[in-house]
């Protein structure tokens, strides 16, 4: 292996912003990211365009209205009303509620217009994303690569790549995570040259990129950023590996202070989620084996996402990077993008069984697809070490005739036989056919194309600055990536949550009752027309909660959770009525539906949650005449056993965090309600603090004694303001650093 031979900038190096190349450079990106997404960003109605349904719009857009009306109500979104009968929504790590960014373009959404964030405004934040990412892939490249053409290169390779502009903007928390990394990296890279400051910008910029959102993305990012520091030091330097280690440390202790007001309320989450374990089976799906095809027929296996394609020209200038020089850092990359796909391939592959047994982190997540971000990002950067070797002027003529001569032949034969097997093995679908054949094409063209340029930069056709070859090379990168990838944010625009007479109609009942939906309405519906609903799209809910959902009877369960509403597709069943029909979609009615809150002295103490479960399933469970405790109550509590007596409770106050109930107990018993037992939740009767129990397996009851006027719950959970105070601990010792830092220069 050949030492590098790419000299290090010393300190004195004026920071790359500085020069207005680099600041036309980052221009350019912003640009271009405004040209591909120009069908969403255009002011005329007809062109306009939208990012496709589902998550984004169903999960993201969801959760950033419900957050930016709790915001122009002037609180802090700690608990959601609107779906999973109550969730704990700041501790959903989706969320990212402190997220810098999203928090910041939320508060001036909310400034300007109130609670009405709108899916655009989302897009926009999504789109602004694709810009960072490309600056700091620049920024990064231009240090690493001391070359603005290819830093130019890598940077347009990533952003506009398979990967990136497939599955990421539609899971926004991955594209905000991923957008981190090369900053990150940046920093390490700085930090180990010139140490200080950089270390703390490095630790600061992996806490934000752990408060956007997505932990398995987090995950990958830590382990590159740890992988290339570490190796960064020990190439380049002459410290031993504690010296990293320590440091890395450092900037990992860092990080996790600044993101603490998300990942403390997370942990909790977690602790009592169904997320709280998954096996092997779960973690390990990833790439068929067969998936890497797409490198060089994007569309192979998804018509609209293939996010392994890098694009023909980078595919063959991350090649020509290895086959002319393989210095160390071109090795270490190559390393990276290999290992990463091979991890990728989940179950189909046993490396991933070693990362799943000792690499700490890989066994808490699914879809180990998600690797190919780091697996993108490494060609990416291949692709600018290629560039940078062909604008090199003391190239032999003969490495370039000879990659020239076999880049047709091999290319356009594995695209060929690409083609061939999908036709073979697994698609008889005419029209999909049709559309492969279509793309075979278009690769065609391209691989015709870049073997062109390649073949006129070989016989010296251009001018000795290289100028019409860099210019032709960022033309055709565009065009072939804008061509394969734009596809996926053409999507009419149509509303999501249209006006919806049901809604109107469940809207005007002003009681205080749940709704179940049977596959009618779409996503985080209960948030869009601001309904309480039992289930929802979130792939975390409370285990035990979750429990109920699984195992009770349909109508025991919405008896149980106080559901009144149904809106479904059947006709209709015993015990409710129909109200109205929109369509296929019809709203029934329960007529016997429980309030929220009820009175019980039936009590049956220490219960475990599998019997419990089996008694409230039988028919002759009714929950106004027992109630299930999971631990002993106080043995001052005088009980009785009339189940139901005649207690007045009316509810006095109903906000998302605050509930007040005016009561008029005549005995000793329990206040029952609908709402889910989770940590953090305070119970005061009286004014006096009272343990809250957990009752009926997943459900909230407060003690109660006889005369009782006001029973208060209020959801202030400690590890929010504990995760506030740390952050901010850790900003301000961050800030105050920096600030003595530079003093001192």
């Amino acid at each position: 292996m050949k030492p590098s031979n790419v000299q290090r900038p010393t300190s004195n190096v004026q920071p790359l912003t500085s020069n207005l190349r680099d600041l036309a450079a980052l221009g350019l990106i912003a640009l271009l990211v405004i040209l591909f997404f120009w069908r969403i960003l255009t002011p005329r109605l007809e062109d306009r365009a939208a990012f496709p349904p589902g998550d984004f719009t169903d999960q993201f857009w969801m959760f950033r209205v419900y957050a930016a009306r709790a915001f122009a109500e002037g609180r802090l979104p700690l608990w959601s009303e609107n779906f999973n009968s109550g969730h704990p929504f700041l501790a959903d790590v989706q969320s990212a509620i402190f997220y810098p960014v999203s928090l910041a373009w939320t508060l001036a959404v909310v400034a300007l217009r109130g609670g009405d964030f709108t899916l655009f405004d989302l897009e926009l934040e999504a789109i602004f994303h694709f810009i960072l990412a490309g600056a700091f892939t620049y920024l990064f490249a231009r240090r690493l690569l001391e070359s603005r053409v290819a830093a130019l290169v890598a940077a347009l390779t990533f952003i506009f790549g398979g990967y990136l502009t497939s599955y990421p903007p539609q899971q926004l928390a991955i594209l905000e995570t991923a957008t981190w990394l090369p900053l990150i990296l940046l920093l390490l890279n700085l930090g180990a040259n010139r140490g200080g400051i950089y270390y703390l910008g490095a630790g600061l910029a992996l806490g934000v990129a752990a408060l956007a959102g997505h932990p398995q993305t987090f995950l990958f990012v830590v382990y590159v950023a740890a992988i290339y520091f570490i190796w960064e030091g020990l190439t380049h330097h002459t410290r031993g590996l504690a010296h990293y280690l320590v440091r890395f440390a450092m900037v990992g202790a860092l990080a996790a202070g600044v993101s603490a007001a998300q990942w403390l309320p997370t942990l909790e989450y977690q602790l009592v989620s169904t997320r709280a374990a998954i096996s092997f089976a779960d973690a390990a799906r990833g790439f068929p084996t067969i998936d890497p095809l797409q490198m060089l027929l994007p569309g192979y296996t998804s018509a609209f996402q293939s996010p392994l394609y890098i694009g023909i020209l980078p595919l063959w200038l991350a090649l020509f990077a290895l086959f002319v020089n393989r210095s160390r850092e071109k090795v270490f990359w190559a390393l990276l993008a290999v290992g990463s796909l091979v991890a990728a391939f989940g179950f189909y592959a046993f490396a991933y069984a070693l990362f799943y047994l000792f690499a700490p982190g890989f066994a808490l997540f699914r879809g180990q697809e998600r690797l190919a971000l780091v697996f993108s990002f490494s060609l990416a950067l291949l692709a600018g070490y290629g560039m940078r070797e062909l604008l090199r002027a003391e190239m032999p003529a003969k490495l370039f005739r000879r990659a020239w001569a076999l880049l047709p032949a091999g290319l356009t034969l594995a695209v060929l036989m690409a083609f061939e097997l999908y036709i073979a093995g697994t698609v008889k679908q005419s029209g999909r056919i049709a559309f492969l054949a279509d793309r075979a094409g278009l690769m065609a063209v391209l691989f015709l194309l870049a073997s062109v340029l390649m073949g006129m930069r070989a016989r010296n056709s251009f001018s000795q600055s290289a100028k019409g070859f860099v210019a032709l090379s960022i033309l055709l990168i565009a065009f072939e990536l804008f061509s394969v990838n734009t596809q996926a944010y053409n999507a009419a625009p149509a509303p999501r949550f249209p006006a919806s007479p049901l809604m109107q109609t469940i809207r005007a009942d002003r009681a205080i009752f749940r709704v179940v939906d049977e596959g009618t309405q779409s996503g985080h519906f209960g948030i869009a027309y601001r309904v309480e609903e039992i289930g929802g799209i979130s792939p975390l809910r409370v285990a035990r909660y979750n429990d109920l959902l699984d195992h009770l009877p349909a109508e025991k369960l919405w008896q149980l959770l106080g559901v009144r509403y149904i809106i479904t597709g059947r006709p209709g069943f015993a015990n409710a009525e129909l109200i109205q029909s929109d369509g296929a979609a019809r709203l029934l009615r329960l007529n016997d539906a429980l309030p929220r809150a009820w009175f019980a002295q039936n009590i049956a103490e220490n219960a475990n949650d599998a019997p419990v479960i089996a008694a409230m399933a039988r028919d002759d469970f009714d929950p106004r005449k027992i109630v299930y405790v999971a631990e002993n109550l106080p043995s001052s509590l005088r009980r009785g056993s009339e189940g139901a007596v005649s207690a007045v409770i009316e509810i006095a106050r109903r906000d998302a965090e605050h509930w007040r109930f005016a009561v008029n107990a005549p005995a000793d018993g329990l206040l029952v309600t609908s709402e889910i037992f989770y940590p953090g939740w305070r119970a005061f009767v009286d004014g006096i603090e009272t343990p809250i129990v957990r009752a009926n397996v997943a459900l909230r009851a407060v003690p109660v004694r006889a005369g009782a006027r006001v029973v208060e719950m209020i959801f202030d959970p400690l590890s929010v303001k504990a995760g506030i105070v740390v952050t901010l601990f850790a900003l301000s010792g961050s800030l105050g650093l920096i600030v003595l830092g530079t003093r001192k220069k």
